[in-house]
């Protein structure tokens, strides 16, 4: 298998992929995205025979078994022996008894003759129409079916065959199914580490295949889209112009990154089970016939052996570009998942850690809330209160309720009066009379308050008069009422309730959201 895989492993990304199977081995791929390839394209394009002869693994083809769900494989190099273990990852929306019991299936396989009984045995515990007795039901799951090979592979990588994008719902497969199918694409060719393989059909036109249009939507810059024509010996006869047009990037549908020519094994090859060399050869003895002798296709963009070793330099630059971002990403889920760890505070594995846990909780809080109303910021914990923004830091009780009282008081003491005395101003060459009542807003400086009157001196004074002359009773000439001042003094307060209960509300506002 080494020979197999040599045009994706060189010595220069040895390092790199060492240090990605650490983190797989490590699980870090849960968490953070590594790179990967993705096969994806339309039911029956041929992803399962270009993934084979990529990796050099043996996909079973037969009874749309692989088209159900997306196959994630993991390939570790080891100088040990070959193993092949089969897993299940449960999509997040299983239920926690369904995740437990997909999470319990793993089985050993001897070699890959048994894959297609584990994805069989998958594929049942996953309740998908098709598989056993299951009648009813989903025809796909969100699921991913893992196999994680280990030993002499040649490299660390991982691979997902996705099932094929369907265009118009059917009898055997509903709306659903149809939706089911786009999400799980859509899931790993929005990963920005995923190399797209675009697996087109040349018999099928190019620009309406779906993974193209998808692709071109997830992947703007074109830097990690790869197409791949597969099935051109079964296309019609005296269209190769326009695919060898397409195979050298001179159609009307461009990809940044090109795409590539492969003839996939037929139907009566894989029935005789055709090995990787003789399929390598088959392929070669393909293009090296009419019509494909005509169009000078460019030799590094046709066959399988043209795809992986392009696909080595492609995987170099591409681990080289996003190491270091996945590098960042660990290290900030290491600093946040410690400050999650730090702020649980200490174990607690007994009803005594309990309840001195409560009992100093309690006591904190004590401390804390006695600081905040005495105003002694500094002395229970500096760094809670360390905030000198009062508006932001409502802890600091005293502080803010100072702020609202000078604020309350110099409103009452500027603005507090039912009467405000104004200087009046000329507007358009009208001045405005001076009276008991306020003039025009329009010719009195400032804008009253609500409830307030603008008035002139002159004004004010015509409205203490009447009041005077209104209160007269029993006193001699000269002299005034004792009412006078009570009754001035209850008219310009009359405003005092209402924004005195306001203040009440702004006070109490604080409290609430404090």
């Amino acid at each position: 298998m080494d020979a197999v895989l040599s045009g994706l492993h060189s010595a220069k990304a040895t390092i790199r992929l060492e240090q990605i199977a650490a983190l797989r081995a490590r699980r870090i791929g849960d968490h953070v995205n590594l790179p990967q390839l993705a096969v994806c394209g339309d039911q029956s394009a041929g992803k399962s025979s270009v993934l084979e002869g990529l990796t050099g693994l043996p996909f079973p083809r037969q009874d749309d078994v692989c088209t159900k769900l997306a196959t994630e494989i993991i390939l570790q190099y080891s100088d040990g022996e070959q193993r092949i273990t089969a897993t299940v990852l449960p999509a997040p929306s299983r239920s926690d008894s369904s995740k437990a019991s997909l999470r319990a299936y793993m089985r050993q396989l001897a070699d890959f003759e048994e894959l297609p009984t584990a994805i069989a045995e998958t594929g049942l515990l996953m309740g998908i129409r098709g598989f056993g007795d299951i009648a009813q039901g989903p025809a796909f799951a969100e699921d991913i079916f893992r196999i994680e090979v280990s030993g002499p592979t040649g490299l660390h990588l991982t691979v997902v065959d996705l099932p094929g994008l369907i265009s118009v719902a059917n009898e055997e497969q509903t709306e659903d199914d149809v939706g089911m199918v786009q999400k799980l694409v859509d899931t790993y060719i929005t990963n920005p580490r995923t190399i797209i393989l675009a697996v087109v059909p040349a018999k099928n036109d190019i620009a309406n295949q779906g993974i193209i249009q998808k692709s071109r939507r997830v992947d703007k810059a074109g830097q990690r889209t790869v197409g791949i024509i597969t099935k051109p010996d079964l296309m019609n006869a005296g269209t190769e112009k326009r695919i060898a047009l397409l195979a050298k990037n001179q159609d009307t549908t461009k990809l940044k990154l090109g795409y590539f020519l492969v003839k996939t094994p037929t139907p009566t090859e894989i029935a005789a089970g055709v090995t990787e060399v003789q399929r390598q050869r088959n392929e070669k003895r393909y293009f090296e016939s009419c019509p494909w002798k005509e169009p000078a296709l460019d030799g590094d963009r046709v066959g399988i052996i043209a795809l992986r070793s392009y696909l080595q330099n492609l995987l170099d630059q591409h681990k080289e570009c996003e190491l270091p971002k996945v590098r960042e990403e660990i290290r900030s889920l290491l600093a946040s998942t410690e400050l999650e760890i730090a702020a649980l505070g200490e174990g607690r594995p007994t009803v005594g850690y309990i309840r001195l846990f409560l009992s100093q909780l309690a006591v904190r809080f004590h401390s804390l809330t006695t600081s905040a109303l005495d105003g002694t910021y500094h002395e229970a914990d500096p760094v809670f209160f360390d905030e000198s923004d009062v508006d932001n830091h409502p802890a600091r009780l005293p502080a803010h309720l100072h702020r609202l009282n000078t604020a309350f008081s110099v409103y009452m003491r500027e603005s507090g009066e039912k009467r405000k005395i104004v200087s009046h101003r000329s507007i358009d060459g009208f001045v405005a009379e001076d009276g008991p009542e306020a003039a025009s807003e329009n010719s009195l400086d400032g804008v009253p308050e609500e409830g307030q009157l603008l008035v002139t001196a002159a004004g004010m004074e015509e409205w203490v008069m009447d009041i005077y002359v209104t209160n007269r009773g029993k006193e001699h000439l000269g002299d005034y009422n004792h009412g006078l001042l009570s009754e001035m003094f209850h008219i310009q307060s009359s405003r005092w309730y209402d924004i005195a209960r306001r203040r009440g509300d702004d006070t109490k506002a604080m409290g609430e959201h404090g």
